[in-house]
């Protein structure tokens, strides 16, 4: 499997993790005592976010064990992702980078992956100065995050802020990009207004965004999680929100209109250690980096109209009349396109190679469905242009 930008970016960190972890400097390999220690507070830790989730919003990581194991599992987890999806929305984070001084504001930020992922995207575009607010409501965490920043980005500014966000943010702060990675889907965890208390606190919190910075949101690609996610996505377009990725466009979300649906990124991943032993200790199969995500903006995006018009969101199916199929978003419905599994010309155009989340432009299709069950396929006068999700 071909090594991609982000995996590249996170090998530098996995020393600095690895040292913190220990407190005392030591960056050797995991011993067989400390692996099954990990692995069974990260069990736990598993169970209590996406089993259960008896542990979400419950301030996990003030347990020494819990912290552990998120630190060396899930913080190159989420660093991944945040990084897998930053690529998405280069553009837009190179126009960010071309500022004197960019201003990360990383709310529930724990021990600081994603914007240890957005320092290192942005590094790669030029970026220069780099201020960092991270918003938390655990002090070790911010603890162990500026630690973690001082070894990692010594020219970083760094601020920590202890918070109580379903209070509010302790204070305003000035912002490019204001990032929220699996924080969201703990607030006002249970309470049947959620999503609106949810989206009002995140308008609240971009009225100190600057012009052309992005929100950027983050979440697990469980169906709850994701779809909970897509409402407030809805509820922010409604309210002068422009998507600048994934989407298409910023219509009202297809994937609502279907309780069973959601819509999730995903791109395989062979996890670098000590994640991969971590992950076998726990039982748990990490073999690809998945997540849901939106990176928003507070003005129409002028780059809309130039986007590849079809985003792929499902993995290909082979159905009984051997043909395979994915199911294509427009950003106002779902429909599939589908060519024979043994179709050369399919195999030509790139068909079968496509991954959820490219981006791509479908010209001449063969029209099949009919009766309200829009579906296209591949015919010998179609083409494609495909803009790959990740590289």
């Amino acid at each position: 499997m071909k090594e991609r930008l982000p995996e590249r970016l996170l090998q530098r960190h996995i020393p600095t993790l690895l040292s913190n972890w220990r407190a005392n400097g030591n960056i050797s390999p995991l011993s067989r005592k400390e692996l099954f220690s990990v692995s069974s507070a990260l069990l736990q830790l598993q169970r209590g976010l996406t089993g259960d989730r008896s542990l979400a919003g419950k301030g996990y990581m003030d347990s020494v064990p819990l912290l552990g194991s998120y630190l060396l599992y899930y913080w190159p987890v989420s660093y991944m992702q945040i990084s897998t999806a930053s690529l998405s929305a280069l553009k837009k984070l190179s126009s960010i980078a071309s500022k004197r001084k960019v201003r990360i504001l990383d709310v529930g930020s724990g021990p600081g992956p994603a914007s240890a992922a957005l320092c290192d995207v942005l590094s790669t575009v030029g970026a220069g100065e780099i201020s960092i607010v991270l918003a938390d409501s655990s002090k070790k965490a911010l603890s162990l995050a500026q630690r973690i920043f001082k070894s990692d980005f010594p020219s970083a500014g760094v601020t920590a802020s202890v918070c109580d966000f379903e209070k509010g943010m302790a204070e305003s702060v000035d912002a490019d990009i204001i990032i929220m990675s699996h924080v969201l889907n703990e607030l006002w965890n249970g309470k049947e207004d959620a999503v609106s208390r949810r989206s009002d606190f995140l308008m609240r919190l971009c009225r100190n965004l600057s012009d052309g910075g992005i929100l950027f949101l983050c979440e697990p690609a469980m169906l709850k999680t994701s779809r909970s996610l897509i409402e407030v996505r809805n509820r922010l377009a409604e309210n002068g929100f422009t998507v600048v990725s994934p989407c298409t466009r910023t219509s009202a979300c297809p994937a609502l209109l279907q309780e069973s649906l959601t819509c999730h990124a995903e791109v395989p991943w062979k996890p670098c250690e000590p994640v991969a032993s971590i992950a076998r200790g726990a039982g748990l199969d990490r073999i690809s980096v998945k997540m849901s995500y939106f990176i928003m903006e507070r003005k129409t995006s002028a780059d809309e109209a130039e986007r590849k018009n079809l985003r792929v969101v499902s993995d290909p199916m082979l159905n009984k009349s051997g043909r395979i199929r994915y199911v294509l978003c427009d950003g106002k419905e779902r429909f599939t396109l589908s060519a024979k599994k043994d179709d050369a010309h399919a195999e030509e155009t790139g068909f079968f190679s496509l991954g959820r989340y490219d981006a791509l432009t479908l010209h001449n299709p063969e029209i099949r469905g009919g009766d309200g069950n829009k579906s296209f396929g591949i015919a010998p006068g179609t083409s494609l242009e495909v803009e790959p999700f990740s590289c």
